[in-house]
């Protein structure tokens, strides 16, 4: 071999090792391996998932329809590695890193990226080498808690192809460019009364933040459900709660379960999924080949159409389709009435065929009568009923804006039309 061939070859080399660490690619085909000139990640949907009650990283991998079907852009790992002291592991009650990879490449399949939740890191890691190892992988960004860490964070992954990002907590967030591109706001999964006191101030702070990613449910805290249900009218309140997530400018953060309703008395981490069905019992002694779905079971939720799981479902359509819901100025109505929430979200440019999209939530057990006429005057938002878009309840029909009444712990979204 000449000896310029021997320059070259050493030359390539040290190039592709040196592109691949400061570059470092998703491979081909992968979620993120191209840049595309919209940022996937705004007003995005992210479902967060701890493998330990979804089966594990190959449960997940089994049950990627399921998730993709809430309109899911990502999938953020968390409670997946031993401790914080060993933030390169997984922990091998959920998995291998061969279980990963096929969940990073089935997950790109359904063009949904893999996110990794670092959680707050002990001081003396090596965040640099900790970040370049899971980016290597493939995994399309982190979630980590702290200012500092964040910036130095989104520093590194910027340095790679492909949307790479970084979620960091917005009562610890940075100014500036290096700031995180999403910033979690978990302001709503701290309520533990379902009032308009207690909600209001909480969307007026939401539609006044950018690029927030708004939770209502968390592992550190007891599900939503647990917290703001009466045990009477749980579901319609946990439809409610969805309606915060995804009526608003934010991008919602789902804690795996809460569509379906899943409880746990103390914390949400590490509660199993009830997935399937299960034999009707007699006398103690299984019936076969009869089978029943297991009640509060994803089954039962997928075969009633007025389930919350498709309520969630609805919504994330709804978010995703809907451009004023996606992007409009909100602009919530200041009621006095503590039983009801309402907001409404303005386009650009309000028309005809661009109409404003009102928002009514009955935050109480009992129907509310109220006049929006007033509320669209000082607006200068010109209509005199509401087009229905989507409700959760059984109703039928337009609103108008003089006199509507609200059943209880129910939701009505509507267009604004004259």
């Amino acid at each position: 071999m000449t000896r310029w061939k021997i320059f070259l070859g050493l030359w390539l080399a040290c190039f592709v090792s040196t592109s691949a660490h400061s570059q470092a690619l998703a491979r081909p085909g992968w979620a993120g391996f191209v840049t595309k000139s919209d940022a996937w990640w705004k007003n995005s949907t992210v479902y967060e998932i701890d493998p330990h009650g979804f089966g594990g990283l190959q449960g997940i991998t089994e049950h990627l329809d399921y998730v993709h079907s809430l309109g899911s852009d990502a999938i953020l790992l968390t409670h997946f590695q031993p401790d914080p002291a060993h933030p390169q592991e997984i922990d091998p009650a959920v998995g291998s890193f061969d279980d990963l990879d096929e969940l990073i490449h089935q997950a790109s399949s359904r063009n949904m990226r893999v996110l990794v939740d670092l959680g707050e890191l002990p001081p003396a890691i090596d965040l640099t080498s900790i970040a370049r190892y899971w980016l290597n992988r493939g995994v399309a960004g982190f979630h980590i808690a702290g200012a500092e860490q964040a910036v130095q964070l989104r520093k590194i992954a910027s340095s790679y192809i492909g949307q790479r990002i970084v979620i960091g907590d917005l009562d610890a967030s940075s100014a500036g460019h290096d700031r995180p591109q999403l910033l979690l706001d978990a302001r709503l999964s701290k309520i533990n009364q379902l009032t308009a006191a207690n909600l209001r101030p909480a969307m007026e702070a939401i539609a006044a933040t950018d690029n927030a990613l708004l939770a209502t449910d968390a592992p550190e805290t007891a599900r939503s459900i647990v917290r703001l249900g009466d045990g009477q009218h749980d579901a319609d309140i946990a439809k409610v709660l969805a309606t915060l997530l995804f009526a608003n400018p934010a991008s919602a953060l789902l804690y795996y379960g809460q569509e379906i309703g899943l409880r746990t008395a103390e914390t949400g981490s590490g509660t199993e999924m009830p997935w399937g069905t299960a034999p009707t019992v007699s006398a103690g002694k299984p019936l076969h080949p009869v089978v029943a779905v297991e009640p509060g079971s994803v089954a039962a939720e997928e075969a009633d159409p007025a389930s919350l799981l498709n309520w969630y479902r609805r919504l994330s359509a709804l978010h995703q389709s809907n451009p004023t819901l996606g992007s409009g100025a909100m602009t919530v109505l200041n009621h006095d009435d503590q039983n009801v929430l309402a907001w409404v979200r303005k386009p650009a440019a309000a028309s005809y065929k661009n109409p404003p999209v009102v928002v009514i939530c009955n935050l109480s057990a009992q129907p509310v009568h109220l006049s929006l006429k007033n509320d669209m005057q000082k607006l200068r938002l010109k209509g005199s009923f509401l087009r229905t878009v989507v409700r959760s309840d059984s109703g039928m029909g337009p609103m108008t804006l003089d006199s509507m009444t609200i059943p209880g712990y129910s939701v009505y979204i509507g267009e604004l039309r004259y």
